[in-house]
């Protein structure tokens, strides 16, 4: 079974959303939270807690691979610095088996293993879609084409 959390990183929260296949049928399992906040990221006190809240997730839904939405570092479209700490903090959990995925990289891999549903048909909140589309088109990737 593969155990995916797709991550949205937007101001000062990283939205999720889960994501298990089990012979080749996905499922969307509930989870406690939708989001999981980092109050002040210029402090090292809450980026620590922001990931130790973070890892517990995933080791509590036993998560295989978190996915994030990978943000423009420049240009009209760029995220913010503090997206880019959250980031790190999830990176740097070496707990954690993390991937960054492009916009471009995730088209092509939908493209090709496109979704089996619409989005509206999930269940899940609007605003958890990024996270969705990221953690489905990590799975995608992994069939071969």
């Amino acid at each position: 079974m593969m155990r995916i959390c797709g991550v949205e990183l937007t101001g000062n929260d990283a939205i999720i959303c889960l994501l298990t296949v089990d012979n080749e049928i996905f499922n969307l399992p509930e989870c406690r939270v939708r989001r999981v906040t980092c109050q002040n990221p210029d402090t090292s006190n809450d980026l620590q807690y922001f990931q130790k809240t973070f890892v517990q997730l995933m080791k509590d839904y036993q998560i295989d691979t978190v996915v994030i939405k990978e943000r423009m570092k420049r240009g009209k479209f760029a995220g913010g610095a503090n997206g880019f700490k959250l980031e790190a903090a999830i990176q740097l959990a070496s707990e954690l088996k993390v991937v960054l995925m492009n916009p471009t990289d995730q088209k092509a891999h939908l493209k090709h293993y496109p979704l089996p549903i619409s989005f509206a048909e999930t269940g899940l909140k609007k605003f958890q879609e990024t996270a969705f589309v990221a953690a489905f088109s990590y799975y995608a990737s992994k069939h071969v084409w």
